[in-house]
Parts: structure tokens; sequence; C-alpha cells
């Protein structure tokens, strides 16, 4: 069965709507986006232990991630660095099994943040790339949004935290030196599968929060790699020169766990 083809908006819905919120009035968010102050939020500080292990859970899939892109291209807004592609219909990359149980996952967009925004026993990591997908029932981020009263599971983020290291892990690197040469706008780059960018997790730790920039909407499953991948000190420094000089580190800080629970899945 063929798929229709996803929309490529931003990773929220109507951007040129939701311009009037910045990383440095995060305690504001909830005054214009109510949901920002809800109870399960992203992102959260992770326990190191007492995870509660997943047993007869289905193998994650990762269907296509190694299909090249009819067009793939990076953006940077002045606030957030991203990239988004368009695939033939029948090939767009897609999640299901695991965590996701029966449902499919269609890509959106790749958005990346330093410092981490989340962390794993109180420690924050110097970056993080969340791979966010929408619901395969869906068309839009849009109707995914206004759909999540009722599917508190309208979205799937794959969370990749990076450790310091002496390499950098190679999609990561290949995407900063595109961004290094554009500000405010965005271009094609040479097309890669999604895979050379986040590869397939094998073991990760899945909770249930929110899309960590405004509308907050909670009705995230989020997937966090539990091995991280590598950067390099110097390609940090890069990353933290590629927004505007007025712009705060993109990253939001770490929301109350409450009641929530974390789940470890080995893939």
């Amino acid at each position: 069965m063929k798929m229709k083809r996803r929309d490529l908006k931003n990773i929220i819905p109507s951007s040129n709507k939701l311009e009037d919120w910045s990383y440095k009035d995060q305690d504001k968010w909830l005054n214009t986006y109510p949901k920002c102050g809800g109870r399960a939020q992203s992102p959260v500080d992770l326990p190191y232990k007492g995870l509660i292990k997943a047993r007869g859970a289905r193998r994650l899939t990762f269907k296509n991630y190694d299909v090249k892109p009819v067009q793939l291209t990076v953006e940077n807004d002045g606030r957030t660095l991203s990239i988004r592609g368009k695939w033939k219909a029948d090939v767009q990359p897609l999640i299901s099994g695991g965590a996701a149980h029966g449902r499919r996952y269609i890509f959106h967009s790749m958005t990346l943040h330093w410092p981490s925004e989340h962390s794993v026993g109180g420690f924050q990591y110097p970056m993080e790339s969340q791979v966010l997908h929408i619901s395969a029932e869906y068309d839009t981020m849009e109707q995914a949004v206004n759909a999540s009263a009722r599917d508190p599971l309208a979205f799937l983020i794959v969370a990749n935290i990076y450790r310091f290291d002496s390499r950098t892990q190679e999609g990561l690197s290949d995407l900063l030196d595109a961004a290094g040469s554009i500000k405010n706008t965005c271009q094609r780059i040479p097309a890669k599968p999604l895979e050379y960018y986040s590869p397939p997790l094998k073991q990760y730790a899945c909770y249930q929060g929110s899309l960590t920039t405004p509308p907050c909407t909670e009705a995230v499953l989020w997937l966090v790699r539990a091995k991280a991948m590598t950067v390099t000190r110097s390609r940090v420094e890069q990353a933290e020169k590629l927004l505007d000089e007025q712009s705060p580190m993109p990253f939001r800080g770490v929301q109350p766990m409450n009641d929530r629970k974390t789940y470890l899945f080995k893939n």
C-alpha cells in the first residue's frame, strides 16, 4: 500500500504563527501556550538506574532509513538548526514496532540542540539531535497537534545524545559543515539516507512526554538512545557560532518527571 507524501513544514505547525517565543523566555511560554505548563513535559532527567525492563516487545523497525531522499535540506532560522527531506511516497522513512507497537511513524525533521535537552542521572551531554516522526494517519504536523487531545501518541521522537570524544559522528560532522555557510535561510545538501544522520537504535529508554518547543503538545513517545554517539569539543564550539549572536543556546530546561515511568527496550 502506498502512503501519502507527508507535509514537510517546520517542526511546529505554521511556524510564522509561533515566532513570539524564545529560548531565553521559556519560563513565560505557558502564558501563551498553556500546555507548556502541563504535567507530562519534555525534556526530562532520565534515571541512570532502575528503568523498567520491557519484555515481549516486537523488534523496533527502521524502514527505508537506508533509502536516499530525492532532496535533503538544512535550515538555519537563527533560532534552531534542522534538516528535512523529500522521499518518493512509497519509500518514506518510518518507524514501527518496539515501544511504538503496531503504529507507524513517518519521518518529519531532525533538529539539533546544544547542550543536550535530556540529561541522564543529572548529567547533561554536549549535544542532542531529535528526529521527529508523525503518526502515519496524519498528513500534516498541524493535524497531529490538533488530534493530540484524543491521541496521546501522535508523535514519536528519537533522541540521540552525544558525548565528547576525539571524533565526531560522520553524519553530524557533515551537517555542521553544511550549516556553516548559511544563516537565517536554508539550502540543499547532498542527499544521504536518514541512517547516515541517525543510525537505527539497538537499545533505548522510552517515556511519554511533549514537544520541547511551543505549543509543547503532550503527545510524544520519546525513544532516547542508550549508547551516546560522539562529538568533538571543536564541533560543539562550531555549532555555538551558527545561530544569531543574540540567540540563546537552543535547549529547553529539564521538566519535572512527576509520576511518569521510564522503560528500557533492547532491540
